[in-house]
């Protein structure tokens, strides 16, 4: 019995030993730094992600200004172009013109109305 004892105070004593030598222990502010470190890490990367996410956003509200510049109607007058309306409706055909009709045209810089002959 008393042999068991003393294995068991030994077995005992080499794990507090083990335990006492963690770095937990001699060192416990050492965990929290490393802690800190990885929290550190994460918001570099969330920031890297946050400003790729950013830049690509950009570009793509960009792209999506050009085309909409492009498609834009007062864009086709500063080209020289003009818009046709006969009673607030937008003439896209000849043939929905007869002689003697009135129209509006609308130039980039103002408007005139014309008789058709």
């Amino acid at each position: 019995m008393r042999l068991a004892l003393s294995k068991k105070y030994e077995t005992l004593q080499l794990r507090l030993q083990k335990c006492m030598a963690s770095y937990v222990f001699k060192d416990p502010m050492k965990m929290i730094q490393n802690k800190y470190i990885l929290v550190d890490q994460f918001i570099k990367r969330l920031e890297t992600q946050i400003q790729t996410k950013k830049q690509k956003e950009k570009e793509r509200y960009i792209t999506l200004l050009s085309k909409l510049d492009a498609l834009s109607p007062l864009k086709t007058l500063t080209r020289g172009y003009a818009i046709v309306e006969q009673n607030d409706n937008i003439i896209k055909s000849a043939k929905q013109l007869k002689t003697g009709d009135e129209i509006n045209l609308k130039f980039m810089d103002g408007e005139k109305l014309a008789k058709i002959q």
